[in-house]
């Protein structure tokens, strides 16, 4: 006869000790939790109207290993991670460069104000020499339930307002994003770039500048590689493409960025032919045959342009 799974026992592998099985404690536990009240420094607050047409109210706050129980709040908090993220793994938090970031529902019922989690980010501040900090996104979950909602761009956006008012930090990166969260990044920095003055509509059409990198990294704390991507959407938003001209040039301007992957194989086929036997460079000749680059040129390209008009599209619904 076969034996059930030991459930219980997998969970307890993930959740720290302490949680209950039974539901009478367990809804005990909750009437206790009505005195929760959210960690650290509120950075944000910002409202959003259901499909009933109700206000709901939403805060962002900022926590590190210094405010008192967040430790053990955090280590609750991020068994959300095994069940949402395929790949995740548990932090090693006691280090003060980590920051964290907390989006909570504020609510009232029966006359008492509640906090629920709506989700959260992990930053680590690495050292950048000789006297700056590089902030570097670990994780970031939206519980489902709040999914498509816009609070992973409320809390990505008030991330980067954070960090954009401390002088030593010198760009905000990720680690390993996800096609999700790249999607997530352009649209919150384009938001945030549109209003620069080197990013100004009537300069769009001369091409990426030094002026843009200059003022998007100092200003915003945006990267080179970040800030050409953004160049490019607000470029795509300010292009008539029904002309046939303009579109010519626009297109050549993002493919000639996509190429760099291209030009990088073509560099290193021409040392290939210094080094490598005839019969050994033609299995190499296959990969970068030039008529599968033309091809895969123009599917990247079509397949940012549909990325940027999406962000587009966005960008104007919240004008």
């Amino acid at each position: 006869m076969a034996q059930p799974d030991d459930v219980e026992g997998k969970i307890r592998e993930i959740i720290p000790a302490g949680f209950t099985s039974n539901t009478d404690d367990f809804i005990s536990l909750l009437e206790k939790e009505a005195n929760f009240k959210p960690f650290g420094t509120m950075l944000h607050s910002y409202t959003v109207h259901n499909e009933e047409a109700e206000e709901l109210t939403y805060q962002i706050h900022k926590a590190d290993i210094r405010c008192p129980g967040f430790l053990e709040y955090h280590k609750r908090l991020q068994t959300f991670l095994m069940w949402f993220i395929e790949t995740a793994s548990f932090l090693d938090v006691d280090d003060d460069r980590w920051d964290f970031f907390l989006v909570f529902e504020k609510y009232n019922k029966d006359g008492e104000t509640l906090y629920a989690a709506v989700g959260y980010m992990t930053v680590y501040n690495y050292y950048v020499y000789p006297d700056k900090t590089r902030p570097r996104v670990s994780q970031m979950l939206i519980l489902p339930p709040f999914q498509g909602e816009g609070h992973g761009a409320q809390l990505l956006e008030a991330v980067h307002r954070f960090y954009c008012g401390l002088p030593k930090v010198q760009d905000i990166t990720a680690e390993d994003p996800s096609e999700n969260y790249v999607k997530l990044r352009d649209y919150v920095l384009t938001k945030l770039c549109q209003n620069l003055p080197s990013f100004d509509a009537d300069k769009l059409h001369l091409g990426f500048s030094a002026d843009m990198i200059k003022e998007a990294q100092e200003k915003l704390k945006i990267n080179k590689k970040h800030a050409r991507r953004v160049y490019e959407i607000l470029r795509l938003r300010a292009t008539d493409m029904s002309d046939e001209e303009k579109a010519k040039a626009y297109r050549l301007e993002v493919k000639k960025r996509l190429f760099g992957p291209y030009r990088k194989n073509q560099r290193e086929l021409a040392k290939m032919r210094k080094c490598l036997r005839p019969e050994e460079l033609v299995s190499h000749m296959g990969q970068l045959d030039t008529q599968t680059q033309h091809e895969e040129l123009e599917k990247s390209y079509q397949l940012a342009l549909e990325d940027y008009r999406r962000i587009i599209e966005r960008l104007a619904s919240q004008a």
